[in-house]
């Protein structure tokens, strides 16, 4: 279609419908077809690179910082990121999909009495119920790298992200952090795997009600190998996932940084440079160790499963560390 188009808005509570509407145009216009007004033109550089400081200073626990997926991000202290206060939903995930025409629906592993197999299930239909407001599974961290791109150059497009920040997955550290641990001993993620003896509820086992979405008795539905274990006396009424927010949040208004669904990490798990961290556990994790705060998972980076998801973070380029480590320990996906 000829022809061009120019958006214009001044108040930034309206950028969500903007990106809306950028969303819209380009489904019959060329990217450089549409423009912001000439005014808004010239001065769209300054005035995001003026942005950018305001973004990460206005945002507070109390009141999140919100994009134009209804994302909602908060400062956490000792990193210099917003985080997303829960799991990619699926309905985030739905937007990035049909606007891009993305492809993640191959391979996935999902469960059945005969354990995990790649047996047909999508990120759409993994084999057990999910809505709009439950955490996305069965997407690879390539898949999770795609759709913070996409989200990126969506929001800059419309101007409701300056030039100078980006949507990108945690790294191990500020992970960390975000879940209350301010040090740890070790180089890299492998190194410090289960060093601490911390959960994100705090010291005690089994669990206290209502910690999280776990493998509690409730996940025993027929749909699981013989004799899957399970926290005996817990149950956090969730056989699978559950909605984002669905639990308490903790002392940095995040929610289910244990839990529901593994985490993807921008770092390699040690010098091997071959698996991805995953952090947080999973509504399948009922083993002690697996549920610490210090634990690391670990997958390749196209590895799509039931079990995984990811959290986004919005900030400035970084480049996670490669620090060699020497030791093999592998508990993958």
């Amino acid at each position: 279609m000829s022809g061009q188009i120019f958006i214009s808005y001044r108040r930034e509570d309206s950028s969500a419908s903007a990106g809306r509407l950028f969303d819209i145009l380009r489904n019959h216009f060329a990217a450089n077809q549409i423009f912001m007004d000439e005014k808004e033109e010239r001065l769209d550089a300054e005035r995001r690179e003026e942005r950018a400081p305001r973004v990460l200073v206005k945002a507070t626990k109390k009141q999140p910082w919100q994009n134009s997926l209804g994302m909602k991000f908060v400062p956490v202290a000792g990193t210099q990121v917003l985080f997303n206060i829960w799991d990619t939903r699926l309905e985030d995930f739905h937007a990035f999909v049909e606007s891009a025409g993305y492809d993640a629906t191959e391979g996935m592993y999902s469960i059945g009495k005969d354990g995990w197999k790649r047996r047909g299930a999508t990120w759409k239909e993994p084999g057990f119920k999910q809505g709009p407001t439950n955490p996305v599974v069965g997407v690879s961290w390539d898949d999770v790298k795609a759709f913070c791109e996409w989200l990126t150059k969506r929001e800059r497009g419309s101007g409701a992200l300056p030039e100078s920040m980006h949507y990108r997955l945690p790294t191990d550290t500020e992970w960390s952090v975000a879940v209350g641990l301010d040090s740890e001993p070790g180089n890299t993620p492998e190194e410090k795997s289960s060093k601490i003896n911390l959960y994100p509820w705090g010291t005690k086992w089994p669990p206290p009600s209502g910690s999280g979405n776990y493998c509690g008795e409730e996940a025993r539905i027929g749909n699981e190998p013989e004799g899957w274990p399970v926290i005996q006396g817990y149950n956090d009424g969730y056989p699978r996932t559950s909605p984002v927010g669905s639990f308490a949040a903790n002392k940095n208004g995040l929610y289910n940084m244990g839990g529901n669904v593994w985490q993807w990490c921008e770092d390699w798990y040690n010098s091997e440079n071959k698996y991805r961290v995953l952090r947080g556990a999973s509504w399948s994790h009922g083993y002690p160790d697996f549920l610490l705060a210090s634990f690391r998972g670990f997958g390749t980076p196209g590895v799509r499963n039931d079990v995984i998801g990811f959290r986004c973070c919005c900030g400035s380029v970084v480049f996670a560390s490669k620090r060699r480590s020497s030791r093999s320990h592998r508990i993958s996906f």
